[in-house]
């Protein structure tokens, strides 16, 4: 029973250890992030003359960009006032939580290589077509323009 014990305390101190310092560095990450890249540069970014390759775009920014849903929502909000293209802000909306390096690598910890692939795949796939359905149907004019860019923990867009 002692072994037991010992060995599951063993266990939970080493991911509390791994995942401390995981969560850590993305923070970190994310507040250099959130300096040097502002609303402003993703748009001139996102603003191609194709639909589907502004929604390509988002969806690859919200996949490298290790936003949690606290960063994402401010982040949004500064892309629809600064005009960024509704495709690629409703792309990058639906990566950036789900689909960012640190899921990534917690995939591939638990369920390995393939089955990362399929889900990385697949939330891509559908956000970029999520994108261009709801820019399709014209939901870009149901955003309100004074969107309020607090999320509650302190940030504001763009910072």
């Amino acid at each position: 029973m002692s072994t037991v014990i010992t060995h599951a305390a063993t266990e939970f101190f080493g991911l509390f250890t791994e995942l401390l310092v995981l969560f850590v560095g993305i923070s970190f990450a994310v507040a250099l992030l959130q300096v040097y890249i502002s609303p402003a540069r993703v748009k001139n970014l996102l603003s191609t003359p194709r639909r589907g390759v502004n929604g390509v775009l988002g969806a690859m920014l919200g996949a490298i960009t290790p936003f949690c849903s606290c960063s994402t929502i401010p982040m949004l909000s500064g892309l629809i006032r600064s005009g960024a293209p509704f495709c690629g802000v409703v792309s990058f909306l639906l990566t950036s939580p789900v689909l960012n390096p640190a899921i990534i690598t917690l995939f591939i910890a638990f369920f390995g290589l393939k089955a990362t692939g399929i889900y990385a795949a697949f939330v891509f796939t559908l956000a970029v077509l999520t994108g261009l359905l709801l820019d399709g149907l014209g939901f870009v004019d149901a955003v309100k323009p004074s969107i309020q860019t607090g999320c509650g923990c302190g940030r504001s867009a763009g910072t």
